[in-house]
């Protein structure tokens, strides 16, 4: 609800009145009239469903405090963990942080906001930049202004500033943030683990192996949560050498030499589909392909298990 409404609403109800007692008036009804429309807003909420995880369920504000909580609360100890990096790797791993949970939470409450003006959607994270700016517009001034900071903060290159944004957000929409203690800290870093490594073990994929493993050694040795892309897993790596045994980090440089020989040998067969002159030259490829394939397929469970067997003598973040 913008003022310039709420002056013509008077206006046609007050007659004869000075324009500028009606402004006065107007600027006075709209800071209670925008808090009963963000109460509106959340009972329209709380009555809506999504359909994101199949079940139709109905969301409430508390399912939202919730979510909100949560992904604040990792992102906080994502960004504890990019401390141990330098300068250059903290940028990488700030740009990543922005672009994925970042943008998740941040599009969680554009959504809320979004149900009352019949622009919500089921799934939150298919919410672009295109469609906050939408929902943006249709906002009331002071709404729009703090939202305006949070979509603006995804496309800057500080967490922290981020977060002052979120935390203006939240006040704005009177969504309750909850921050963890140590305790909720300690059970973030187990769930975080245990979700990581229930994938790590399902996975056949060397690079996906290689980039988990990294991680989750990174987590057990600093005791820090890390959301990081694939770019900067040979940063972990060279990280880890300080922090796990020798014999472990020698392991994993030599997979990591045979991921890296693996995707080069995929990118060439790539180009050699596409150059009718280099059939000569598969036969070597295929050799040295098949070579590769089988040394990370002899490499993989041993990678797995500097993880995976030491689950049980780690628990200390249970």
């Amino acid at each position: 609800m913008f003022q310039d409404e709420i002056e013509d609403f008077l206006r046609k109800r007050i007659q004869d009145a000075p324009e500028e007692f009606l402004s006065e008036l107007a600027e006075y009804l709209i800071k209670p009239l925008n808090k009963i429309y963000l109460e509106v807003v959340r009972s329209v909420f709380m009555s809506s469903t999504t359909s994101a995880s199949g079940t139709g369920r109905k969301r409430t504000i508390k399912d939202l405090q919730e979510e909100v909580s949560n992904l604040y609360n990792n992102i906080r100890l994502f960004e504890k963990g990019m401390k141990f990096f330098t300068d250059d790797t903290q940028t990488a791993l700030t740009k990543h942080l922005l672009k994925t949970v970042c943008t998740d939470v941040t599009n969680l409450i554009f959504n809320f906001l979004a149900s009352d003006l019949m622009m919500a959607v089921d799934d939150p994270a298919a919410i672009t930049s295109e469609v906050r700016k939408k929902i943006l517009s249709k906002l009331s001034e002071e709404t729009k202004l703090v939202l305006t900071k949070l979509h603006s903060s995804l496309n800057e290159k500080s967490i922290e500033d981020f977060l002052s944004c979120l935390d203006s957000a939240a006040e704005t929409c009177d969504i309750m943030v909850k921050r963890g203690d140590k305790k909720r800290e300690r059970q973030i870093l187990f769930q975080h683990r245990q979700a990581l490594a229930e994938q790590l073990k399902v996975t056949e994929d060397p690079a996906l192996i290689l980039h988990l493993t990294s991680v989750l050694l990174f987590q057990s040795s600093t005791h820090s949560m890390l959301h990081a892309p694939g770019r900067c897993v040979p940063q972990i790596i060279a990280l880890l050498k300080s922090k796990i045994p020798e014999d472990q980090h020698t392991l994993l440089v030599k997979y990591q030499g045979l991921v890296v020989r693996h995707l080069v040998h995929q990118n060439k067969k790539t180009g050699q589909e596409e150059d009718p002159l280099s059939n000569e030259l598969d036969s070597e490829e295929e050799d040295s392909t098949s070579t590769t394939r089988k040394e990370l397929q002899e490499l993989s469970s041993s990678i797995k298990d500097l993880v995976l067997k030491s689950r049980k003598s780690s628990m200390t973040e249970e």
